[in-house]
């Protein structure tokens, strides 16, 4: 691979550039959110409460009526309204997990640090209502009602970019093994290709009895010349052959006498 791309080093180049520009429009285009939170406590009734004590020591009885404003706070017909406003907005309302005491945590997201701090004093406002038409409708007693405060809420939102680095990396990572992958193809046909036309060019090269075949490193081997007895060259086989096929040679015809003296020296 990088032998590849070091050949076709400009193919890795236009690779990089368009990597780069997708890259870019994939951090424009993914904005981050922006985050805020707060919490709510739970105050228990004047009845609950012993004369003289702190209502801080009667918060254990709450986590029920906690439980029920939860789910009242969190359905479509409370929040609804107020995400409508704010397309891409979330509401999260729960009972706060650090702690065992009946404290309401509501964390908030938007697409702008303005929606967000809006949008969090609507979810900051929703408990105590809800809390107080709640129990309007049972008819409950003065003395008995629950009541709610403020912990604590931002005065500023929390950049939240976890999506936009996700897909930035992601095209990012994407773009460069694309240009890695397309540039080793690219190279692997070009080189087949220059292959085959090489192995065409060496094949066509023809002679008078076909087509020559090269080896690596060697030339074409001519065929010796034979020499007759006394020394002179003769024609080469192929020629013979062929004034053979035209033309019958005559052979004269041995005399007498040489067969006798043959005959004597071969007995």
């Amino acid at each position: 691979m990088l032998i590849s791309c070091l050949r076709r080093w400009y193919f890795l180049v236009i690779g990089l550039i368009i990597t780069g520009f997708i890259t870019y429009f994939a951090f424009v285009t993914v904005s981050p959110t922006y985050e805020a939170k707060g919490s709510i406590v739970l105050i228990p009734p004047a009845v609950a409460v012993t004369v003289g004590d702190n209502p801080y020591l009667y918060l254990g009885g709450l986590d029920q009526a906690l439980g029920v404003l939860q789910v009242k706070v969190v359905s479509p017909e409370i929040a609804g309204p107020l995400t409508d406003k704010y397309p891409g907005a979330n509401i999260a309302i729960a009972k706060d997990a650090t702690t065992s005491g009946p404290i309401m945590s509501v964390a908030v997201s938007a697409n702008s640090p303005g929606e967000t701090m809006e949008l969090l004093r609507g979810a900051m406002e929703l408990v105590p209502t809800t809390l107080g038409q709640l129990q309007k409708e049972l008819n409950v007693p003065a003395q008995s009602v629950i009541a709610s405060m403020t912990l604590s809420a931002d005065l500023e939102p929390t950049i939240v970019a976890k999506k936009q680095i996700q897909m930035t990396a992601i095209a990012a990572v994407g773009g460069l093994a694309a240009t890695l992958l397309l540039t080793g193809f690219i190279d692997r046909l070009m080189s087949r290709r220059r292959e085959k036309k090489n192995k065409k060019d060496v094949n066509s090269a023809d002679t008078p009895f076909g087509p020559m075949q090269l080896v690596a490193g060697q030339a074409p081997q001519s065929e010796p010349l034979a020499v007759n007895d006394t020394g002179q060259p003769t024609r080469p086989a192929a020629e013979r052959a062929t004034r053979r096929s035209g033309k019958r040679q005559h052979v004269p015809e041995a005399d007498s006498d040489d067969v006798e003296s043959s005959a004597d020296v071969g007995t």
